[in-house]
This record gives structure tokens, sequence and C-alpha cells, in this order.
């Protein structure tokens, strides 16, 4: 092997880790993301549900959630009623931000201010789960550069070929109402409001589940 083709090798291999280390996947392989900046924010595994993914910054004045709900597909969410779920979760005033598509599928963005919080979130619903990203800022003004490169990083993986036949179509057209005594407006509130507490108290957690692991 010559220099030459072992430095070229070396390059790709290091090329490929740094494109690698600027996105995240989903569990589920559905979702990716560019994640906070690793030199300001720490990636914690294993994050309370419903939280999937987690980023906190290292003075903690900043946590950056995905969050996923599994919610029937038929079930049709009121934006409104989301906003509503988020301002009663901070106790605070919610913004609609504008709308956005990808890959077919609306994603609904809003910015809630409070006394001493403020939060941005991302939905997208895909077939039976709901997906929620999160940039919360408790204690200062939040950096909105940093913030939107987290929130509008959202991205779905396209299907393979193979499955692309028999993949669910996106949700461009209206969900049917269901009906059926299902209370959409209470389902929407909570939707708004998931996650949005946990991470703000997330330092009560880390502090309780380190002392549980110094117990055992």
């Amino acid at each position: 092997m010559t220099l030459r083709t072992l430095t070229t090798i070396v390059l790709s291999l290091a090329v490929s880790t740094i494109a690698n280390a600027q996105t995240w996947t989903s569990p589920d392989g559905l979702l990716t993301i560019n994640p906070p900046d690793a030199g300001q924010f720490q990636f914690i595994p294993e994050p309370p549900p419903p939280l999937i993914g987690l980023w906190v910054s290292h003075d903690e004045s900043m946590k950056f959630g995905v969050v996923k709900i599994d919610i029937p597909p038929k079930i049709k969410l009121i934006q409104s009623s989301v906003e509503e779920g988020l301002a009663k979760e901070i106790d605070g005033k919610v913004t609609r931000l504008p709308t956005r598509s990808v890959l077919g599928h609306e994603v609904w963005k809003m910015v809630g201010k409070g006394t001493s919080v403020e939060i941005t979130q991302a939905i997208i619903r895909h077939d039976g789960a709901l997906y929620k990203l999160m940039a919360a800022t408790v204690g200062k003004n939040p950096d909105p550069a940093t913030v939107d490169r987290f929130v509008d990083s959202l991205s779905i993986v396209p299907p393979s070929p193979t499955s692309a036949e028999t993949a669910p179509q996106p949700d461009t057209q209206p969900v049917r109402n269901l009906g059926g005594g299902v209370d959409l407006h209470k389902v929407s509130t909570t939707v708004g409001g998931a996650g949005a507490l946990l991470a703000i108290g997330l330092v009560i957690y880390f502090l309780t589940r380190g002392n549980k692991t110094r117990q055992k």
C-alpha cells in the first residue's frame, strides 16, 4: 500500500467520523438532528421518558431534548390547544412560529416564554408516533442561533427504495377526527406540555439519580 493510498484512506475515515458526529439519529432510525456543540453541551444517555435524546449545557441553563409520544394516527391534534398546553406548563405565553414541511410531514413550531424560562418546540407526526424537539433555556437569555440550529435541523430519514411502495403516506391530508368521546383538546394540551417541566427540572432528576447510584 502506497503512502498516498494510506493517506487517502485515513482522510476518508476522518471525514466520515466528523460527519457522523454532526448528526444524531433517533433510536427508531426515523429522525436525524444536529446535536448542540459538544464543547458546550453534554449528551445524557438514557434520559427519563418521554425523552429519547437529551443534551444539557455545562452551566445547566440549557436543556435540549427530543420527546417521543405514541398517538394513534387517526387522532387529530388541535394546534392552538398544543400551544395552550405549553403555555400552561410554563405559566407563560406562546407564540406560533411559521410551519414548515419535512418530507410531506407538517412541522409545528412555537416558542413559549415564562418568567424565567423560554422553550422553543418543533412537533412532527409520523404513523403512530409524535416527535417533539425542545430547546429550553432557564435563568438567562436564550442563544437564538444555538436554539434554531438544533430545532430547525429536524429531518426524516427517507425510506429505502424497497420499502417506499409499502410505506405509509405522509400526513398531507387532514387527519379524520375519531370522535367517540376522545377529548381532542385535552389530548392536544397534554402533548403541548409534555416534557416541558421535565426539561426545566432535569437538575433535580440527575442529582437524585446520582445519589441512588452512589448508594448502590
